[in-house]
């Protein structure tokens, strides 16, 4: 025979309420039997169920959907579509919270220059961007080698997002720099250009087919979202002053080491 559970024992093993437990007895989402004398218990296969019905919840489904998948006859099919429907809506999340705090990011950039947050341009940017650009990618034409490499490299759009989110946080905080009246020849310019080398390298791998597709992106960039193409524009010169100042201060660094 199946062990049987009290209520209560499933609230304590669940950490559900007995009320949540007595909710879903009440939709038929998950059903209390009684024995003979009337005393309700659940079954050990109840319990797993349960946990199914747990593990839904905390991806975010609603009860109805949830129902569908433990109660009704589902196929596997059809589990891995809600599945990824629900992947989908929390890679969008995920893309929003790297926006957001992308956004965050670059205004500290500047601030902490020494520059102001009371750039007019600088907060029209930050309270217009478009935080769906990553999405627009994918109607950017490349050469039949550069879309296999950045497919191989970037399968779905969970491994794109964070790249992409590390390229432009790197571009908003140039741009805050620019606007917030920092020169590139400075030590929050110097500290910009090694972060720009940095991603480079993080970005590619030191694999040589890795950097040329991006540099396919980068040289195909009238194809890229607006938004990303105009910021790319104007940071350029600020990128190349500033990762030039890098390279002069590490080699003033080094020859003032030699003379020690």
């Amino acid at each position: 025979m199946s062990k049987r559970y009290s209520i209560g024992e499933v609230a304590k093993l669940s950490g559900v309420t007995i009320r949540t437990l007595q909710y879903y007895d009440n939709i038929g989402l998950l059903p209390v039997d009684k024995d003979a004398s009337g005393r309700r218990y659940y079954s050990s296969r109840d319990v797993a169920k349960l946990q199914q019905v747990l593990f839904y919840r905390s991806l975010g489904l609603p009860l109805k959907e949830i129902r569908e998948l433990v109660v009704e006859a589902v196929t596997p099919e059809q589990i891995a579509a809600v599945l990824m429907e629900q992947r989908g809506m929390f890679s969008h999340k995920l893309n929003y919270i790297y926006a957001h705090i992308s956004a965050i990011d670059a205004i500290l950039a500047g601030v902490r220059a020494g520059g102001t947050f009371q750039s007019d341009e600088l907060l029209q940017l930050i309270t217009t961007l478009n935080r769906n650009a990553v999405f627009e990618y994918r109607n950017v034409n490349y050469d039949k080698d550069t879309e296999e490499v950045l497919m191989r490299q970037y399968p779905d759009d969970i491994s794109a997002l964070s790249v992409y989110w590390q390229w432009k946080a790197t571009i908003l905080e140039c741009v805050s720099l620019i606007l917030s009246g920092i020169e590139p020849r400075s030590e929050a310019g110097k500290e910009l250009g090694q972060k720009w080398l940095t991603m480079i390298d993080q970005i590619t791998q030191g694999r040589s087919e890795l950097l040329d597709a991006h540099r396919e992106s980068y040289d195909n960039r009238t194809q890229w979202p607006e938004e990303d193409r105009r910021l790319m524009e104007l940071a350029d010169d600020f990128i190349d002053a500033a990762v030039a100042y890098y390279f002069e201060s590490m080699d003033l660094e080094e020859v003032e080491e030699g003379s020690d």
